[in-house]
């Protein structure tokens, strides 16, 4: 007998911890704390649950990282008192920010420095000015210009929800720039075509677990009279309905969910012409909690129709579409590919205060994280199949505003290695 309830009170001391962890708790009220410019609907709306409600401190969590994803936050604290009175602490980020940033688009970092005489063509700088919290609502308009690889200007605006009583999410803007001619650069000629592009989408709310939704783009387009350009003038306007599967727990730098997306776009061209595009990502972490290590994998792919036109097929190389392939361009009517990465810490993630800038130096975040990956794809073009493989390692520096820099080492399958840096990760 003694030794039965021996038994039993080990097992209690083993087990209570975690039923302390997931009990539920009764909100009795909601304290927010720090936003100055937000407007309190907005943090209200991401924690999915209100006064009265039960949570767990797995929900409170996933409500942090909510809003987390929002990324006008430096930092989100949610804590809890005994009379159940959830406080949300937040440490907003400044909300008008110069944009500044050089990119490869015609090939990577390497090419611009191996060859600084044609830096320009592989560059592209892109300058002007964001609001990232637009009256305070967490919505995004900017103005900015590019010169360089391309050059021209952009206006655009993307809402996350209109009101606390319209769950809809309006983007719209425009865009007048040349740019390279795909095809032709494929080709190895280097001709430049004019793009003007408008758009609007209206679609239900993002941070949503699914959504829908529907684009129309207007793209006007004005090829190079030189070979192996035509000259024509192209006017086509995009009808994109969309369907979204949104379950991931952070969208920035997810560690775990799943996220899947399918496009159809119809095009009135001449001729008339339909392409379509599809995600699948999963993200599975070895340990529940934290930021620990995870396993995050990916597969897409597009088709296009016959009468799909040169300019509107789907171009890999420029850039870094497939690492380790950046300076190799590939044209595909169709493509399949898929890519895995095993991603950790490597330091633990701290806050520190910027005192020159005041309150929106507060809460500053820092961690570095890592990652391995490989991934493939199989491009189709008039009956021709071209496989890529690359694989490498990266470095994953948290940063206000641009949430993630990512430093990766790629190799190809033909052991040609390539630097790439990219605000974000891959996906």
């Amino acid at each position: 007998m003694r030794r039965n309830l021996l038994v039993l009170l080990i097992l209690l001391v083993c087990v209570a911890p975690g039923f302390a962890q997931d009990a539920a708790i009764q909100v009795s009220a909601i304290e927010i704390i720090g936003n100055q410019t937000t407007k309190e609907w907005v943090i209200l709306r991401e924690l999915q649950f209100d006064a009265e409600d039960r949570v767990t401190r797995e929900e409170l969590d996933r409500a942090r990282l909510r809003l987390l994803s929002l990324g006008i936050f430096n930092n989100v604290r949610i804590d809890t008192d005994d009379e159940g009175v959830v406080t949300i602490q937040v440490s907003e980020q400044f909300r008008y920010i110069p944009v500044f940033d050089v990119s490869p688009v015609e090939g990577t970092i390497n090419d611009a420095l191996t060859k600084p005489g044609d830096a320009m063509k592989i560059l592209v700088v892109t300058f002007g000015a964001a609001d990232i919290n637009h009256r305070g609502t967490s919505a995004l308009a900017a103005a900015t210009a590019q010169v360089g690889a391309r050059t021209g200007f952009s206006l655009d605006y993307s809402s996350r929800w209109l009101s606390p009583s319209l769950p809809i999410v309006l983007r719209f803007g425009g865009r007048a720039v040349r740019v390279s001619n795909r095809h032709a650069s494929v080709l190895g000629y280097e001709l430049k075509s004019k793009s003007e592009v408008a758009y609007v989408e209206v679609a239900t709310r993002r941070g949503a677990p699914s959504r829908i939704g529907l684009q129309f783009l207007y793209q006007g387009l004005h090829e190079s009279d030189e070979y192996p350009a035509q000259g024509r003038d192209y006017s086509s306007l995009f009808i994109n309905p969309f369907v979204a599967l949104d379950r991931r727990n952070l969208e920035w730098y997810p560690t775990e969910g799943i996220y899947a997306r399918t496009d159809i776009e119809y095009v009135l061209d001449s001729p008339d012409f339909v392409r379509s595009r599809g995600i699948a990502a999963a993200y599975v972490p070895f340990a529940k909690g934290g930021r620990g290590p995870s396993i995050a994998a990916r597969l897409y792919g597009g088709i296009s129709d016959s009468k799909t036109p040169a300019w509107a097929h789907y171009y890999f190389g420029f850039a870094d579409e497939v690492r380790g392939y950046a300076s190799e361009q590939a044209e595909a009517a169709n493509f399949l590919s898929g890519e895995m990465e095993l991603r950790f810490p490597i330091t633990r993630e701290i806050t520190y205060d910027v005192p020159l800038v005041g309150r929106y130096g507060q809460d500053i975040p820092f961690w570095l994280g890592g990652a391995l990956f490989v991934e493939r794809a199989q491009l189709s073009l008039d009956g021709a199949r071209e496989d890529l493989l690359g694989y490498g390692g990266a470095v994953h520096l948290r940063f206000p505003y641009v949430q993630v820099f990512e430093f990766s080492y790629a190799w190809n399958q033909n052991g040609e290695g390539q630097f790439i840096m990219a605000t974000g990760v891959r996906f």
